[in-house]
């Protein structure tokens, strides 16, 4: 529901917008000057340099006052905004900026609260795989105060951090205006993402050198080819969402083809899926795969038309590229250190969270150490070694849930809701495979995407109730 702005908030955002007028007056006048020579020129250089941050500041003032009117546009800009986080480390900035996305999740939930207090709300059942998650997390906390120290609060912060977006948007559900405007924020960033994927390929890694990319983190390659990994940090985090946004676009589309937007996304699919090939992330693949076959046969025929196409283009593939795409090493490597690893993953009550992936690789930063760190690359392995055989029963049995809740929400809605929601059913089977050769629910900014689509599923019938 929208609350409207009270008379001084309204007058705050008349100051905002006079500042943001101020500060866009000030970047001009600094870039006319910024050719200026001696001290005053470097002054201006200087303006120059700071300007836009300065412009950002002044924009994010009436944005804030907007999201504490109405905390669903801050999912809405969250949405929007993570998948170009990776451009972060060309991008000159001040450290500080890199904790916007935390800051903006923690600055949602606040206002989604504040919201709802004083408010009377009937008392409605809680999605089906609240009561696996909650298990899940608990176990995750009492692991993580068993590791304590730096360690057990990354692996926290990595583990369920995000979880907080669903919980915003059970206290303050997207309208279906707005469950309109997360489809199509996915689809629009899925284009420009892909568009700037491909713009990697032409240029290079010679090219992305010289932009400041580094060998090892984000640039990588397999056989003669780079892997594509566009605005984000790395090429499975790009896949992966491309997949998601594939599957839940499809969906949409094809319930309703004569929207344009639909025809548009339809249109320029092709290149989007272009892009998720140059990714070359095999479970990315695997995962479009089987959402695609469940699409297919659960309502769109359609789908089943092009079977053929992908088939024959399979087998028309340069030898350099089925080479590259179909490398048996990498996985035989997993499964070699999967079974090296073995003896320590049948800890009954598991080695302790944040003690592999990426929480290990963030807590070894912080300490300020170069040691090696073990990376399952398989998110039920990583739950089993760090959580043991109960965290990684209601692990799988919190996506057995999500997905089973999916399909029981399906039947209560029509429409574009419908179509989202089947589509969000796809996006989790084919995050189940993803999962068996990635570690999912640690690659930023797919697990954001995941409690997002949750949420927004649960606020198809909230909203209605």
């Amino acid at each position: 529901m929208w609350v409207p702005l009270t008379r001084p908030s309204r007058r705050l955002a008349v100051v905002a917008a006079v500042i943001v007028g101020v500060a866009l007056a000030v970047s001009a006048l600094a870039g006319l000057l910024n050719n200026a020579g001696g001290a005053y020129g470097d002054a201006i250089r200087g303006m120059v340099q700071w300007a836009p941050f300065v412009l950002l500041l002044a924009i994010s003032f009436p944005v804030a006052i907007a999201i504490a009117a109405r905390p669903q546009i801050g999912v809405l800009l969250i949405a929007a905004l993570v998948p170009y986080n990776g451009l972060l480390v060309i991008v000159k900035h001040p450290p500080f900026t890199e904790g916007y996305k935390e800051a903006l999740t923690i600055y949602v939930l606040v206002w989604s609260v504040l919201n709802v207090i004083g408010k009377r709300r009937t008392k409605e059942r809680y999605p089906r795989y609240v009561a696996p998650l909650a298990f899940y997390v608990l176990i995750g906390i009492v692991s993580a105060a068993r590791v304590g120290g730096v360690n057990g609060m990354v692996g926290l912060k990595t583990s369920f951090f995000y979880l907080l977006i669903p919980i915003a948007l059970w206290l303050c559900p997207f309208t279906k205006k707005d469950r309109d405007w997360l489809v199509s924020i996915i689809m629009v960033d899925a284009f420009i993402t892909s568009l700037y994927g491909l713009y990697q390929q032409v240029i290079g890694a010679s090219g992305l050198l010289s932009l400041g990319y580094q060998y090892g983190t984000s640039i990588r390659t397999t056989g003669p080819w780079l892997r594509s990994f566009s605005s984000f940090s790395q090429h499975s985090a790009f896949g992966l969402f491309l997949t998601m946004a594939l599957l839940i676009g499809t969906s949409v589309s094809l319930a309703d083809t004569k929207r344009l937007r639909s025809k548009l996304f339809l249109l320029v699919s092709p290149v989007i899926l272009l892009a998720l090939a140059l990714t070359f992330v095999r479970s990315a693949w695997l995962g479009l795969a089987v959402g695609a076959i469940y699409l297919a046969i659960h309502r769109y025929r359609v789908l089943l038309f092009f079977a053929p196409f992908a088939l024959v283009g399979l087998l028309v593939l340069p030898l350099s590229f089925e080479k590259g795409a179909f490398y048996s090493g990498s996985f035989q490597e997993r499964q070699t250190s999967w079974t090296q690893n073995l003896n320590r993953a049948a800890n009954p009550f598991g080695n302790g969270l944040g003690t592999t992936g990426s929480a290990a690789e963030k807590s070894l930063q912080v300490k300020k150490l170069t040691t090696d760190f073990y990376q399952p690359d398989n998110n039920y392995y990583k739950v089993l070694y760090e959580l043991g055989v109960l965290g990684l029963f209601f692990f799988a049995m919190m996506l057995i849930a999500a997905f089973l809740y999916t399909r029981e929400v399906e039947i209560q809605v029509a429409g574009a809701d419908q179509a989202l929601i089947i589509g969000v059913s796809a996006t989790i089977l084919a995050v189940m495979i993803a999962a068996y050769t990635a570690v999912y629910f640690e690659i930023f900014p797919n697990d954001v995407f995941f409690w997002l689509l949750l949420g927004t599923v649960t606020s198809c019938v909230r909203e209605s109730s």
